[in-house]
C-alpha cells in the first residue's frame, strides 16, 4: 500500500484502539494537563474563602442522580473540602431522593481524609418531597420541614442545628443541579424571595441558562460542568486543602487527549485525501 493511500485507509480497529488507551491512560495514570480558571468558578471559591469557623454554615443542596456524577459529584467533593480544611460548618440536603446516595458516598469518601463530628461539623437533613414548598418553609422554620435529619435524629438535638433557624442563619447556598427542582426553584424560592447568597452548579449544557443571573448578581459563581469542577479542584489543591484524588481534572486530561487524538486523524485523513487527489492529477 502506498503512503499516501494508507494515510486515507487506516483502519478503523487501529483508530479505536488508539482513542480507547488516549482516553484510558489519563483515568490511570493522571497528566496533570494546565486547568485555566474561569472568573465565574473563582468568585464561587472566594466567596467560600470568606467564610470561617465563627462563620454561619454553608448550606448544599445536591439535586442531581448517578447520571451526571462524573461532572456534580468532583463539585461536592471540592465544596466539602474546602469546607472541612477551613472548619466551616456544612448542611447537606437533596432535592432529589438519588441525591442522598450521592451525598452518602461523599461522607465515606472524605471520611478517610478529614477527622470531622457528625452533628457537630456537618449534618444530612436527607430529602422532603415538595420543592416549592421545601424551600418556602425553610425560609421561616428548617426545623418545621425537616424534624428529623436523614437518619432519624431530631434534628434539634444536632449541636450544629440549635443555632439555625432559617436562611438568615445560612452563610451561602450551593446547589448542584442537574435539572428540576434545581438551581431555578432556589433562585426563585430562596434567593428572590428571602435574599440568599447562591452558587450554582450544574451540568455544560445547562450553565448558559445561569450566565445572566451571574450579571445581576443574583448568582455569586458558577461551577460548570467538569471544567468547572476541575478548576474548582485545582483551586482547593493549591490552598493545601486536600490530596485526594482530582477526578475532574482527570476527567478533562482524558477528554482533551481523546479530542486531540480524533482532530489528528481528521487532519491526517484529509490531508492523505487532498495529497493522493493531487498525486492522480499530476500521474494523468
Amino acid at each position: 500500500m502506498k503512503p499516501l493511500e494508507f494515510l486515507t485507509k487506516i483502519p478503523r480497529q487501529v483508530i479505536f484502539l488508539i482513542i480507547a488507551l488516549a482516553v484510558a491512560i489519563p483515568l490511570v495514570v493522571p497528566i496533570g494537563i494546565p486547568v485555566n480558571v474561569m472568573p465565574q468558578t473563582q468568585k464561587l471559591f472566594d466567596a467560600m474563602e470568606e467564610l470561617g469557623p465563627e462563620s454561619k454554615p454553608v448550606l448544599i443542596s445536591c439535586d442531581f442522580d448517578p447520571q451526571s456524577l462524573p461532572e456534580l459529584y468532583p463539585m461536592l467533593l471540592a465544596i466539602m473540602r474546602q469546607c472541612y480544611a477551613r472548619d466551616v460548618k456544612v448542611v447537606l440536603m437533596a432535592l432529589w431522593p438519588q441525591g442522598t446516595g450521592m451525598v452518602e458516598m461523599a461522607f465515606e469518601e472524605l471520611s478517610a481524609e478529614f477527622t470531622k463530628e457528625y452533628g457537630v461539623d456537618y449534618t444530612f437533613l436527607g430529602y422532603k418531597v415538595g420543592a416549592t414548598a421545601v424551600m418556602l418553609g425553610m425560609g421561616e422554620n428548617i426545623e418545621g420541614v425537616f424534624p428529623n435529619d436523614y437518619y432519624g435524629a431530631p434534628t434539634s438535638s444536632l449541636p450544629l442545628m440549635s443555632s439555625v433557624r432559617n436562611y438568615k442563619d445560612i452563610s451561602l447556598v450551593v446547589t448542584l443541579s442537574t435539572g428540576d427542582p434545581g438551581w431555578r426553584f432556589w433562585l426563585l424560592y430562596a434567593q428572590a424571595r428571602y435574599g440568599v447568597r447562591l452558587g450554582v452548579g450544574v451540568t455544560a449544557v445547562s450553565a448558559a441558562d445561569v450566565y445572566p443571573y451571574i450579571e445581576t448578581g443574583q448568582v455569586i459563581g458558577l461551577l460548570s460542568g467538569m471544567k468547572g469542577a476541575s478548576e474548582y479542584e485545582t483551586l482547593v489543591q493549591k490552598k493545601n486543602y486536600s490530596k485526594g484524588l482530582l477526578r475532574a481534572s482527570q476527567g478533562m486530561d482524558a477528554q482533551s487527549v481523546g479530542h486531540l487524538f480524533i482532530m489528528i486523524f481528521i487532519i491526517i485523513g484529509n490531508v492523505g485525501y487532498f495529497l493522493q487527489k493531487r498525486s492522480r492529477k499530476v500521474e494523468k
